[in-house]
């Protein structure tokens, strides 16, 4: 009964154990952080985390205050111009005859499309709804991280109090392990989305594709999802592309396409060969199964769980039960005399 309650309550508060494993991502950042910080300039930790703290939260706050005005402008224009991509889009469908039956399935009347008055006050609720929800959960996964980074052995060693004595010590370099292993993780992807974000930026820029700074962005921040983040970033770039022409469209297919297969074969591996890497396809079914049940916050954060129930895997069952050797079995096998009779052991 305790075990069914319990995935109960896991299948019922999943967005609240995500939240939870999110506060301590984030914690694992700053641990990170001031940890470098104290070995390098001996401070003390409350003082480096203060630091620490405010430099990443002030490179936050100062990179939108800088890019908010230019990343404004841009979304406003990507506005009317992925409409205008639809539509020489659905043109260039029309001429073969799957085509036509493909755009025949969209509404001549857009008019028909828009919401009623009703429906855009609903939904504008819902907007506000949805954007005090984020608030509080940014500062729950803040606050949380902060009590988490400023004593980070009250919550270990407090964890560790639960299993036996004998357990204990164990449990400590297990918990050691899955904090290594986030800290490289998060050290490895912050490295692959600075790489894909600027060599996006610039090669937009190069073959003179509108919004190039709006698309790098978007290529930045949706790298932190693997597998499925590049092909999202690629869709609207490929229809700002289509409002210059299809000869932009087919430029950004080559050079988007290159630097995913650069980053896939050459950048990651190298990367993450010394950071953490997870089998892609694994990656993938664990994506979708957490995309189904908790959206957004489920796929962005499959990633670095799957990471700690690998090590967790790993470290207890693997190692603890699978390859624990039976206690006093050496390490020649027993052997059956004529008789059949397995020898005692001494």
């Amino acid at each position: 009964m305790l075990i069914a309650s319990g995935f109960y309550l896991l299948a019922n508060a999943v967005y609240f154990f995500l939240l939870v494993f999110a506060g301590i991502l984030f914690a694992v950042l700053l641990c990170g952080m001031t940890d470098w910080v104290v070995r390098r300039l001996h401070m003390k930790r409350g003082i480096a985390l203060t630091l620490v703290t405010i430099l990443v939260l002030g490179t936050v706050v100062g990179a939108f205050w800088l890019v908010a005005p230019t990343v404004s402008d841009q979304a406003d224009e990507m506005r009317k111009t992925i409409p205008q991509a639809l539509t020489r889009l659905k043109e260039w469908l029309s001429q073969y005859n799957w085509g036509r039956q493909l755009t025949g399935q969209i509404p001549k009347d857009y008019e028909r499309m828009m919401p009623e008055q009703k429906e855009v006050l609903s939904r504008l609720t819902s907007l506000f709804s949805s954007t005090l929800s984020f608030l509080a959960d940014f500062f729950i996964v803040l606050i949380t991280a902060l009590f988490l980074a400023a004593d980070p052995k009250l919550y270990t060693y407090g964890f560790t109090r639960l299993f036996p004595d004998h357990k204990r010590t164990r449990m400590l370099e297990v918990l050691d392990e899955c904090y290594q292993t986030l800290k490289m993780w998060l050290l490895g992807m912050l490295s692959a989305m600075a790489i894909i974000g600027v060599s996006t930026t610039i090669g937009y820029s190069i073959i003179g594709l509108p919004l190039a700074f709006a698309l790098g962005l978007i290529a930045f921040f949706l790298a932190f999802i693997p597998n499925i983040g590049p092909w999202l970033a690629g869709v609207p770039a490929v229809l700002v592309g289509l409002t210059v022409g299809p000869d932009m469209a087919l430029l950004v297919v080559l050079i988007y396409g290159g630097i995913q297969l650069v980053e896939s074969y050459v950048i990651t591996p190298i990367i993450f060969q010394k950071t953490v890497a997870l089998p892609p396809a694994l990656l993938l079914f664990f994506q979708v199964l957490l995309g189904i049940l908790q959206g957004g916050l489920g796929l962005l954060l499959a990633a670095p769980i799957l990471a700690v129930l690998m090590v967790l895997i790993n470290e207890l069952y693997v190692k603890d039960v699978l390859e624990k050797k039976p206690e006093g079995v050496g390490l020649e096998p027993l052997i059956e005399d004529q008789s059949g009779a397995i020898p005692e052991k001494p």
